[in-house]
């Protein structure tokens, strides 16, 4: 009895065994919205999908949006389809157009599948959470071997399911369906896929070849002087050299666009040391034992870049330089730069020149330990690139490399008006300034309540100007405090999102230094100015000395004793900062030419 118990309990498990299912196909199409969206998956045997659901990792993120696969009920030996839907003008699915011969299908608008090139997915059984299959790694797939947008990738057959991702158990097509498709006039999706392929069993088991690291294209931080090349190799067996010859052969790789490849016995990291700025390509390829390349060839190649840092004097200089060449360049600032305010979050930084230009510091990633500066720090040689975030120049750093010249000195805010900055916001970018008597009003939220809540927007108002105080400092001693109904003083940190100016308030109730120059004593006008003369204004009297410095720095004109008018005929248009002192006192605002 107990044989024939444990008979059955065997072939019971060999049953279980070939009822799986098993991802073979994903695509993202190239139709209004990206769709079609499509999971193809394959039942090994008779497989009850109600055990199963899609799982999503979005953009790095952790696998999380889940959809259950029940209403595809029970399939034997057959293909299924799983996506999201988009419509043609007429409202008919885009997903029947491209993909008319799939059977076994379910539509669904749930986040699992509502993925881009760039997301990962699971397929995992619902009983115990398992990943029975994965596509993609938990990371953001930009730029990275299995990356689909606008394309597809397919199982390679005779590969198996499995919890974790094996790049070369694939074949991928990124942007392959790029401007095709019966939506765009083109080939239907299901042509260029070839839908429904997978066989369980390899018809030959060809050799791979696979760079998995870096990403192509990658560009490198500069002083980076080593780089790891990682790859894949499957159906190949490396040879132990090439005169014992007692595998399929061995790898070769050249790092000089061809010309020369050394031989490799091994599947371990090519490590590139010596680097210099510069752009460089690795090519790997398979050869069999005499050295000769397989037929047809099995290679592979990777391009990467280790980028140099331009050298510039002052923030100025940099954003100079960018509104010439655009972001994504990387920069050493040699000069000093004075740290006006600190926060927690993502790491930011706000530092500013001593010509009065400002950038936000963004490490996210905390290259610099999140202690290393606070306000009132001069720092130079801080060394990384910029990208642009909602209309905000951004500084990223690419490695630690500021030091610190001075500590404890004095910030000391710009006192503009309300009606400067919302007519020249974009100058005032990342800077610290004060608005002087102005009102803060509640926000027009549901769950306004008179205090001030975090991530909300409050109108300051002076007179006839208006512009958005964001509560963007969630440790602020004012959150939770009551808007005054007074007029006020804010101190901030300038900025905008996506056009539209506002500040992110470090104090809502501030007392600024009795030798400050107000918004009221000292006044440029007309400004912009377009008939080569231009009024300064204090409400003290007493002439004042006058510097004016172009966007790089570099002085254009100086004048000293002025009381009135300024001659500004010899300034090419532009944008200049003109820092005016009286009686010992500084102060600085922009002044546009025309």
């Amino acid at each position: 009895m107990k044989k024939i118990t444990l008979l059955f309990a065997l072939m019971i498990s060999m049953i279980s065994f070939g009822q799986t299912p098993i991802i073979t196909m994903i695509s993202d199409g190239d139709c209004s919205g990206g769709t079609p969206k499509v999971v193809e998956l394959y039942a090994q045997g008779t497989v009850d999908f109600s055990n199963y659901s899609i799982v999503k990792s979005a953009n790095g993120g952790e696998f999380s949006s889940d959809f259950n696969l029940t209403d595809l009920g029970v399939v034997t030996d057959d293909f299924v389809y799983i996506y999201k839907d988009g419509e043609t003008e007429g409202g008919a699915s885009i997903f029947a157009a491209e993909y008319p011969s799939a059977t076994n299908t379910l539509s669904t608008t749930s986040d699992a599948v509502n993925f881009n090139g760039d997301d990962a997915i699971r397929l995992v059984l619902d009983s115990d959470s398992s990943v029975i299959d994965q596509y993609g790694n938990e990371e953001d797939g930009t730029g990275t071997p299995w990356e689909y947008k606008d394309g597809y990738a397919k199982r390679n057959n005779g590969t198996t399911p499995n919890g974790t991702f094996v790049v070369t158990d694939w074949t991928f097509s990124n942007d392959a369906l790029n401007g095709e498709g019966n939506c765009q006039s083109g080939t239907n999706f299901e042509d260029i896929i070839n839908i429904g392929t997978y066989e369980a069993t390899s018809q030959g088991g060809d050799a791979a070849l696979l760079i998995t690291a870096p990403a192509d294209n990658m560009t490198y931080s500069p002083n980076t002087s080593e780089v790891t090349v990682e790859f894949a190799i499957s159906n190949f067996t490396i040879s132990s050299s090439a005169t014992e010859a007692n595998g399929d052969g061995y790898v070769q790789y050249s790092t000089d666009n061809g010309a020369t490849y050394i031989n490799k016995f091994d599947a371990e990291d090519i490590i590139l040391a010596d680097l210099d700025a510069g752009d460089y390509t690795v090519m790997i390829q398979l050869v069999d034992n005499n050295g000769d390349v397989l037929d047809p060839a099995v290679e592979d190649m990777v391009s990467f870049s280790i980028a140099m840092a331009t050298q510039v004097t002052s923030i100025t200089e940099l954003r100079a330089d960018v509104e010439t060449n655009g972001v994504g360049s990387y920069y050493e600032i040699t000069g000093n730069s004075l740290v006006t305010w600190t926060d927690g979050y993502n790491n930011r930084r706000w530092i500013q020149d001593e010509t009065v230009s400002g950038i936000l510091i963004f490490d996210q990633d905390e290259v610099i330990d999140g202690d290393a500066y606070t306000a009132g720090d001069m720092v130079s040689g801080l060394v990384g690139y910029t990208v642009d975030y909602n209309g905000v120049l951004q500084f990223v750093p690419s490695e630690d490399a500021g030091t610190i010249e001075s500590s404890g000195n004095t910030v000391t805010p710009q006192v503009i008006t309300v009606a400067e900055f919302a007519a020249n916001y974009e100058d005032y970018e990342s800077e610290y300034i004060a608005f002087e008597n102005v009102t803060i009003n509640d926000s027009d939220e549901e769950d306004a309540d008179g205090t001030f809540q975090t991530g909300t927007n409050y109108p300051v108002v002076s007179g006839s100007d208006e512009t958005e105080m964001r509560t963007d400092f969630y440790g602020a001693d004012y959150i939770g405090e009551m808007i005054p109904s007074a007029p006020t003083t804010i101190t901030a940190v300038a900025g905008e999102f996506n056009g539209n100016h506002q500040v992110f308030a470090t104090d809502v109730n501030a007392t600024l230094a009795a030798d400050n120059f107000t918004a009221s004593m000292f006044t440029l006008y007309p400004n912009p100015t377009s008939n080569g003369t231009v009024a300064i204004q204090t409400e003290t009297s007493g002439a004042v000395n006058v510097e004016i410095y172009n966007l790089l720095g570099k002085r254009a004109l100086t004048a000293k004793n002025v009381n009135g008018n300024l001659n500004v005929s010899t300034l090419n248009a532009g944008v200049y900062l003109v820092k005016v002192t009286q009686n010992g006192v500084s102060s600085t605002k922009k002044l546009i030419v025309k």
